[in-house]
């Protein structure tokens, strides 16, 4: 038959120059096409931005069989955890430059007589060094570096943007705020109230912002002043919850939902060229700081992780990193794009564009550090037990200890049963750090 021709043999290569054959399954190919999905709150359907195609994955079921499959598997796996780029030669789709990602799950079928080890693993195709520069070196002072040059010059240009020629302009501004700071604290108190030290500096920043924003327009002291008090604090304000340590997709789930319903709240132009441009000024001072707080906070929690020598301690894996890192540019593109188009329907004229080059600037090093940090973090593994296990043993056999106990129980949401005895057949998620 005409397709049998087009098979080729299995193998991958790894960055060492070992190689591995293989039997394999049935094969498919996957392509992730990049688009940002955006939600409104009362508003039905969706957002999607269209930025091209993304990924392409190879997910491959691999077999070794005979006495000795065990340790063909075992060989296997050790060149799947090897740093590096390396070639998987598929027997369809071609040779392509790939590395592993995301979970690979082992099953040994010994019970049955088969003499059997299956791993399935994913490879995703590269973009190749002549194709794209070699990512540069970031470190984690550099990001807070970054970060404090954004909010002192994205307070400065609240704090001289903003301004009110009447009564009514004041008081819409204020409601403006008010309003703002309230979606802030509710949407962004879960993620940090829990935390009990940031979780008071939070309330406590609530209310200092409440009383700026309050006597913001007083003619006792410079107007300045009292903006850039009042910016000083919603920046705070915004930064305290990406700075604790929570699960990371949690963490940009929140800012997502918050960046949201702030686009909301400013989607409608009020009546008056001064309160179109408060607005504007107003909605850029809050998405922004919501961009390089959870971009600056993810990056530099995950660097933290990245370093840990303890891997069952890391609350961060590989495959986490590199959705986090899309993630945080996705947001920041939408921010950027709702701002473009409010200056351009209303013909807004940007005195100083530095702010805009220092958020972008926050975030694509963030993204930077989250990628480079990504490569010393653990691959989620999976297994599937042979036989009924001991939790306490198993700890010993995948961590090297018995400490690790508490870790399997939460990541795989074991019942009260199921932490006496480990049923044979049941999946069992892990991490390990490559060599």
């Amino acid at each position: 038959m005409e397709w049998e021709k087009r098979i080729t043999e299995a193998k991958y290569t790894a960055p060492s120059g070992k190689e591995v054959s293989f039997l394999f399954g049935s094969v498919s190919k996957e392509t992730d096409l990049k688009t940002g999905l955006f939600t409104f709150p009362d508003k039905d359907g969706a957002h999607v931005q269209h930025q091209g195609a993304g990924a392409t994955s190879f997910p491959l079921t691999c077999i070794f069989n005979g006495s000795d499959c065990m340790e063909q598997a075992d060989s296997f796996e050790a060149l799947l955890f090897e740093r590096g780029v390396g070639e998987l030669q598929h027997p369809v789709y071609g040779i392509h430059k790939v590395v592993p990602h995301g979970k690979i799950k082992r099953v040994d079928d010994l019970l049955s007589g088969l003499n059997e080890s299956v791993v399935e693993v994913t490879f995703v195709k590269i973009i190749t060094d002549d194709v794209i520069p070699k990512l540069e070196t970031v470190a984690a002072a550099e990001i807070e570096e970054k970060y404090e040059a954004f909010s002192d010059a994205a307070c400065e240009d609240f704090a001289r943007g903003v301004s009110a020629g009447t009564i009514d302009d004041e008081l819409r501004e204020k409601s403006v705020l008010n309003t703002q700071t309230e979606q802030i604290k509710s949407t962004m108190e879960p993620l940090i109230s829990s935390h009990a030290g940031s979780y008071g500096d939070f309330l406590t920043t609530v209310a200092e912002l409440k009383n700026a924003v309050n006597t913001m327009f007083d003619k006792s002291s410079s107007a300045i002043n009292k903006g850039l008090n009042t910016a000083r604090f919603t920046l705070n304000l915004m930064r305290y919850p990406s700075r604790v340590v929570i699960n990371v997709s949690e963490k940009i789930k929140g800012y997502s939902t918050l960046i949201a319903t702030l686009i909301n709240q400013f989607k409608h132009d009020p009546f008056g060229t001064r309160n179109i441009a408060n607005a504007i000024i107003t909605a850029r001072l809050s998405l922004s700081a919501a961009a390089a707080s959870v971009a600056s906070g993810v990056a530099l929690q995950i660097a933290e992780g990245s370093a840990q020598k303890d891997t069952a301690a890391i609350q961060v894996s590989r495959e986490e990193a590199v959705y986090a890192a899309e993630a945080i540019i996705n947001l920041f593109e939408l921010v950027k794009n709702f701002d473009d188009t409010k200056v351009k329907s209303n013909a807004f004229v940007d005195v100083n564009n530095e702010t805009a080059f220092l958020l972008s600037d926050v975030v694509y090093k963030s993204a930077a550090l989250i990628i480079n940090s990504s490569f010393s973090l653990p691959m989620r593994r999976t297994i599937v037990l042979d036989r009924d296990r001991q939790l306490i043993e198993l700890s010993a056999e995948l961590y090297g200890s018995v400490d690790y106990m508490d870790e399997l129980i939460f990541e795989n949401k074991l019942t009260a049963d199921e932490i006496i005895v480990l049923p044979m057949g049941k999946e069992i998620t892990y991490y390990v750090k490559s060599a």
